[in-house]
């Protein structure tokens, strides 16, 4: 597995990929490449045989790290592609100067709440009907 910078060009199927997951945050083709390239963000994405399988975007600014968005294709579930992307964000978050990292998730994802936790993440708060009004979202975080 390899983990790569996103480029303009990937925009096209990092949107495939959140589409295909139902609780990913649904940016499109348009938000993703838009995300690529705005200047506190970083995308990351996981490669293998030249497939990107999945990819992570965050945001970088004054030593605090926000996770926007995360998705693995549903057939590379299961295989540690969203724990492997998590690491690397934290150790680019880290070699940056980072020590915080947050990130907010339906309270219905639970294989995304099972995947932050087993990266140590822990629930810091909840913002009640986030979610089109009607689920609440866990805000999960860590220092590091």
């Amino acid at each position: 597995m390899k983990l790569r910078p996103a480029v303009a060009l990937d925009a096209p199927r990092l949107a495939q990929i959140e589409a295909a997951q139902p609780m990913s945050a649904h940016w499109g083709e348009k938000g993703l490449a838009g995300e690529i390239i705005h200047p506190f963000a970083q995308v990351w994405c996981a490669e293998e045989n030249g497939e990107i399988l999945g990819f992570l975007a965050l945001r970088l600014a004054a030593g605090f790290c926000e996770i926007l968005n995360l998705a693995v294709c549903p057939q590379a579930c299961r295989r540690g592609i969203g724990f492997l992307l998590l690491s690397r964000a934290f150790a680019e978050v880290r070699a940056r100067g980072g020590q915080t990292v947050t990130l907010e998730v339906n309270v219905r994802n639970i294989p995304a709440i099972s995947l932050y936790q087993k990266a140590g993440l822990k629930e810091t708060g909840r913002r009640e009907k986030f979610y089109n009004d009607t689920d609440d979202a866990l805000i999960m975080g860590a220092e590091l």
